[in-house]
This record gives structure tokens, sequence and C-alpha cells, in this order.
């Protein structure tokens, strides 16, 4: 499933990315791969939320969270802040499907067992995270001090919701 993912997205992003402009992205993209970066350092171990099970050639969790790190989610910005929307409506739709390809993929990925979840963490979870996610991103491109100070907020809030242990 994560192959599938990979592919997926590279070609969707190959397709409708905005490679042109991707010097526009590109602290964008840095602070997706960081972020996610800093969650595996902080949650790893027996403190992991959510594991990615080991799949043809990517071997276990931690190749395939450098796929999602540095390949998925950064592609993943490309497409969504291309023709970033000015109007509510059509922010409020792109967002929407954002999270809907996401928290399907994630579902499907769920119900074929290439992801469990640990330590309170669910699937409900993982679409608070989407609701989270998508609006920091966006929030990032276009205010990136006020997104560090709100992502500040989220990590206080998820060591508070999910403690890690240290032994």
């Amino acid at each position: 499933m994560h192959l599938f993912i990979l592919f997926f997205t590279l070609i969707i992003v190959w397709r409708y990315g905005d490679w042109k402009n991707w010097q526009k992205y590109h602290t964008t993209m840095l602070y997706v791969a960081v972020a996610n970066l800093f969650y595996n350092f902080i949650y790893t171990g027996d403190n992991l939320l959510w594991k990615l099970q080991p799949a043809f050639l990517l071997g276990n969790h931690k190749i395939a969270e450098i796929f999602y790190t540095f390949i998925i989610f950064p592609s993943t910005v490309l497409l969504l802040l291309k023709n970033f929307p000015s109007d509510l409506k059509s922010l409020s739709l792109r967002l929407i499907k954002f999270i809907s390809i996401y928290f399907i993929f994630e579902c499907i990925a769920y119900s074929l067992g290439c992801i469990s979840y640990h330590n309170g963490w669910t699937i409900w979870w993982s679409l608070v995270w989407d609701f989270m996610m998508f609006p920091m991103w966006m929030l990032h491109h276009k205010k990136p001090l006020i997104s560090y100070a709100v992502s500040a907020a989220v990590i206080s809030c998820m060591l508070v919701l999910f403690p890690v242990t240290i032994k």
C-alpha cells in the first residue's frame, strides 16, 4: 500500500504539480519534512502513535517514513499550494479535498493492515490531524513565523494528549 501511495503521489505530482514554481514552496516543503522528522524523533520506540507496517521493498517502518518525509509530503505541498485560492469557499473546498484523499488512503491502509495505531492514537485522531495539518501547511506558506508559534502549541498539545515515556 505504501508503494502504491508513493507511486500514485509521484504520478499525480508529476502531472499536476507546480514544478516551474517549486521555489515558491521550497520552505514549506522543508517545514513539512522537518515536522515529520521531529515527530519520528519524539515518538519513537515504545512511544509510537502509528506504525507503518513493513511492505515489499520498504523493509520497515523507518524506511517507509523516509519516503513519506522526503517524497510524499513535500510532493503534496506542490499540489496543495498550486494556484493558492484567495476566496474562502475555494480554500475550504481544497482543504476538504486533500483531507478526504489523505483520510481515505489511510482508511484503506488501516483496513489492509499497512498501518497500526498505538498509545491511544486512532484513525479518528488521524482525521483530526489532517484537519490541522493541511491548514498549517497553508499557514506556513503565507505566514511562516505564525505557523512556528502555532506548531509549538500543537506539539505541546500532542505531548499532553499523548505523553512520551522516557526510559
